[in-house]
C-alpha cells in the first residue's frame, strides 16, 4: 500500500469519507481526499462593517454532509468572531467549484432577529448568517467562491448584509480548511435555519416620512388579502387600508398620530413592528426679513415645522412676467431658513414649499434692491491720469501707492484713505529722471525703491539710503523688508542691513543662472525669498534670505512687469504669481503654489492684473474683486464699478482699496468698500 494512503487510514475522517466515496454510485460527484502535510486548515480572514477579524483554527467547526448516492455535497461551516458569542456562517448547499451568486429569496425579511431565509419543500439554499447581538442576518446579495482540491477547499466570500433601519454593510474574506479538518453527518441532518413562519413581517415602508392622509406602502409577508383582517397602527394609531395583497399593503396616515413605529398584525397573529416613520407638521410662513435687498444678499424667511435638511425647503422669487426664481436656501432650523436671492428675482411674492407640501405664500411683497453703478464701493475724492497698474503698501492708518508704469507720482494718506496728498517732490532725489519702482512696508516704516536710490520714510521724514558709497545712485527693482531687516539685490550683488538700513553689507549673490533677478518677495517667516528672472520668464528661489537662488520646476509664463503690472507676486502664506502662458496681457491668470514654486495651479479662469496678502486674506482683481479669508481655500467674488478694471488693491484695517482704471485707461480712480 502506498505511504500516503497507510496516512489516510490512519485517520477516522479521512477513513470514513472513503467508505461513503467507494459506496456511492459512480456517477455521483465523488471528493477524494488526499492528505498533503503542506495545506493546512488556515484562519478565517475578513471584514465586516468595516471591522477586520482573524478567527483561529479553534474558533472554527466545519461539518460536511454526505449521503451515499447522492452526488450532491453540502458543506456548513462557522467561525466565532468574539466571546460573546457573535459568529458568521456559510453554508453551501451544492459543494463544486464555482461562484454562487446570493439572491435575497422571495418572501423574506431583512429585520434583526426575524427569520430571513425561507425554505421551501424542505429543500436548501446557500446562505451567509451574521449572528450579532442576539440578532440574525442573511446576506441579500453578494458572491461566494468554491474552490476544491483532493485535499482542501478555499472559500472566498464578497457580499452584503443591511439592517432594520436599510443600513448596508459588507463583508469580504476567505479561509481554508482541509477534508482531514471537517466532520462528517449525513444530509437529513441539514437543519433550515429560518423556517416559514405565519407572522406577518415589514421588510419595508415607503416613504418613511410624510403627513396626514398620505399614502404609505408597507412590504413584507403573511398579509390577508382581505383589508379588514390586517390591522396597520402608525405609533399606535389605527391606519386605514387602501388596498392588501399577500405581500403588500397601502395605507393612509392616520389623523392624530405621531412620529413612531408602524406595527402589522393579521387577524390573531403576533404584532409585526417596523421601521420609525416621521410625521411632517404643517409649515407656516410667518415673515422675512429684511423686506429688501438685491441678488446675491442673504434674508431670513421665518415659520414654524421648516425642515432642518435645507435641500427640503424650496423657496421661491418671483421674477419678470410671473416667472419664478428658485433661492439658494444655505441653512436651515425648524424655524428659519436662510436664502439667498437668487438673479432674475424682482419685486414680489416670495413662496415657500416644505417637503413638497402646501406652496405658501409671503403677505407682503419682497422688494429688490437694483444696485448702483459703483455696486457697493464708494469713490475716494482723487483721480490719477493716466496709468496702468499700481503698487501699494499699507501700515496702520497709513497709504502710499504710486503709479507702476512710469513712477512718477507718490501719493500718501495718513487718515486710512479719506484724503491723499502727492508727495513725490518729498523724495530727496533728483526729480528729472526719477521713477518709483516698488513700495514695502515693514509695520513701522515704508521703503520706497527708485531707479535712483532707496527712501525710508514714516510718511512725514524721507531718508535716502546709502546702500553702496560708490554707487550712490544704485537703483533697485526689488526690496524684502521685515522689521529692521532690509534685502536689496542689484545683478549680482546682494546687500543686506541688519539695522533698518542705517548700514548695509555687500555680498556675492548667485542667481542660478539668471544674469538679472526683479521683484523679490518673501514668506511671512522670511526662509523662503523668491524672484522673477525678466529675461527668461522662470521663477526663483531662494532658502538663504536672497544669497543664492535656484530656479523652480513649476511651469510658469510671461510676466509683464514693464507694463506696469507689478503687483504680481505674493508670498506670506502660500506663493501666488500672474503670468500668461501666452504673450498677452489679457491672458494673465492667478496661479497658486503650495509647494514653494515648484508646482503652480490656476487659481481662476478670469483676467487678473493684481494679488495680494494679508495673514489670511488674499485678494486679487480684474474686471471683478475676488477676496478670500482662509488663505485662498475658497474665493468669494463682487461685481466693481461699472467700466472699471482693478490695476491695485489695498487693504487698511476690514476697508478695501481698489485702484481701477476706466474705460480707454486714461485716468485711475480709487474706491472703497468695508468687508
Amino acid at each position: 500500500m502506498k505511504p500516503y494512503l497507510k496516512k489516510i487510514l490512519k485517520k477516522p475522517a479521512i477513513l470514513a469519507l472513503l467508505i461513503v466515496a467507494v459506496s456511492a454510485c459512480k456517477k455521483e460527484t465523488v471528493i477524494k481526499p488526499t492528505p498533503d502535510p503542506e495545506v493546512k486548515t488556515s484562519p478565517v480572514k475578513g471584514k465586516i462593517d468595516g471591522k477586520d477579524f482573524n478567527i483561529p483554527q479553534s474558533g472554527i467547526k466545519s461539518t460536511l454532509f454526505s449521503t451515499p448516492g447522492d452526488g450532491v455535497k453540502s458543506l456548513e461551516t462557522s467561525a466565532t468572531l468574539d466571546a460573546n458569542g457573535n459568529k458568521l456562517t456559510f453554508f453551501i448547499d451544492d459543494l463544486k467549484n464555482g461562484a454562487i451568486a446570493l439572491t435575497k429569496k422571495s418572501g423574506t425579511s431583512l429585520n434583526p432577529g426575524t427569520k430571513t431565509i425561507k425554505v421551501n419543500a424542505g429543500t436548501s439554499q446557500t446562505y451567509v448568517q451574521y449572528f450579532n447581538s442576539g440578532n440574525a442576518y442573511y446576506a441579500l446579495s453578494g458572491s461566494i467562491t468554491i474552490t476544491i482540491t483532493d485535499t482542501y477547499i478555499t472559500v472566498k466570500w464578497d457580499i452584503m448584509f443591511k439592517d432594520a433601519a436599510n443600513h448596508e454593510f459588507s463583508s469580504s474574506g476567505e479561509f481554508t480548511i482541509t477534508f482531514a479538518s471537517v466532520v462528517t453527518k449525513p444530509k437529513s441532518e441539514v437543519k433550515d435555519p429560518t423556517p416559514v413562519a405565519d407572522k406577518p413581517t415589514i421588510e419595508n415602508i415607503a416613504p418613511t416620512k410624510g403627513r396626514t392622509g398620505d399614502t404609505v406602502s408597507i412590504t413584507g409577508v403573511n398579509y390577508s388579502s382581505t383589508p379588514a383582517d390586517d390591522l396597520v397602527k402608525f405609533n399606535g394609531v389605527n391606519a386605514e387600508i387602501i388596498s392588501a395583497t399577500a405581500t403588500k399593503l397601502m395605507v393612509k396616515v392616520p389623523a392624530g398620530g405621531s412620529t413612531g413605529t408602524v406595527s402589522v398584525k393579521v387577524k390573531n397573529s403576533e404584532v409585526a413592528t417596523g421601521p420609525t416613520f416621521t410625521y411632517i407638521q404643517a409649515a407656516t410662513f410667518t415673515s422675512f426679513a429684511p423686506a429688501s435687498a438685491k441678488a446675491g444678499d442673504t434674508i431670513v424667511v421665518t415659520g414654524t415645522n421648516f425642515s432642518t435638511t435645507p435641500a427640503d425647503n424650496v423657496v421661491h422669487f418671483t421674477g419678470p412676467q410671473n416667472n419664478l426664481f428658485t433661492g439658494t436656501v444655505i441653512a436651515a432650523t425648524a424655524t428659519q431658513l436662510q436664502v439667498v436671492v437668487p438673479q432674475g428675482a424682482v419685486t414680489g411674492k416670495i413662496y415657500l414649499t416644505v417637503n413638497s407640501g402646501t406652496k405658501l405664500t409671503s403677505a407682503t411683497d419682497f422688494t429688490l434692491v437694483v444696485p448702483s453703478p459703483t455696486n457697493g464701493w464708494t469713490q475716494v475724492d482723487l483721480t490719477v491720469s493716466p496709468q496702468t497698474g499700481i503698487m501699494s503698501a499699507a501700515s496702520g492708518s497709513r497709504i502710499f501707492f504710486t503709479n507702476g508704469k512710469t513712477g512718477r507720482n507718490l501719493y500718501y494718506s495718513s487718515d486710512k484713505g479719506l484724503t491723499f496728498n502727492n508727495v513725490f517732490n518729498s523724495l530727496p532725489l533728483t526729480k528729472d529722471t526719477l521713477k518709483v519702482n516698488f513700495i514695502v512696508a515693514d509695520g513701522n516704516y515704508f521703503y520706497i525703491t527708485t531707479n535712483l536710490g532707496v527712501v525710508k520714510t514714516d510718511g512725514t521724514v524721507f531718508t535716502k539710503l546709502i546702500v553702496n558709497p560708490n554707487l550712490p545712485n544704485l537703483g533697485f527693482n526689488g526690496i524684502v523688508a521685515k522689521s529692521d531687516k532690509v534685502y536689496l539685490l542689484s545683478g549680482q550683488s546682494y546687500y543686506i542691513s541688519l539695522n533698518g538700513g542705517t548700514s548695509f553689507q555687500v555680498k556675492n549673490a548667485s542667481l542660478g543662472g539668471a544674469t538679472r533677478l526683479d521683484h523679490i518677495a518673501s514668506d511671512g517667516g522670511g526662509k523662503y525669498f523668491y524672484a522673477i528672472d525678466p529675461t527668461s520668464n522662470k521663477f526663483y528661489r531662494s532658502t538663504d534670505q536672497g544669497q543664492t537662488w535656484l530656479v523652480t520646476t513649476g511651469t510658469t509664463g510671461t510676466y509683464f512687469l514693464n507694463e506696469g503690472y507689478k503687483n504680481i507676486l505674493s508670498a506670506p502664506a502660500y506663493t501666488y504669481a500672474i503670468f500668461s502662458t501666452s504673450a498677452q496681457i489679457a491672458d494673465n491668470r492667478l496661479y497658486q503654489s503650495r509647494g514653494q514654486g515648484d508646482v503652480f495651479v490656476k487659481v481662476s479662469d478670469e483676467q487678473v492684473n493684481v494679488v495680494k496678502q494679508w495673514g489670511d486674506y488674499v485678494a486679487y482683481g480684474g474686471t471683478s474683486f475676488s477676496l478670500s479669508n482662509d488663505v485662498g481655500n475658497s474665493y468669494k467674488k463682487y461685481t466693481i464699478p461699472q467700466g472699471a478694471t482693478i490695476a491695485g488693491i489695498e487693504r487698511v484695517d476690514n476697508i478695501f482699496f481698489i485702484f481701477c482704471t476706466t474705460s480707454g485707461g486714461q485716468s485711475v480712480k480709487i474706491y472703497k468698500r468695508a468687508f
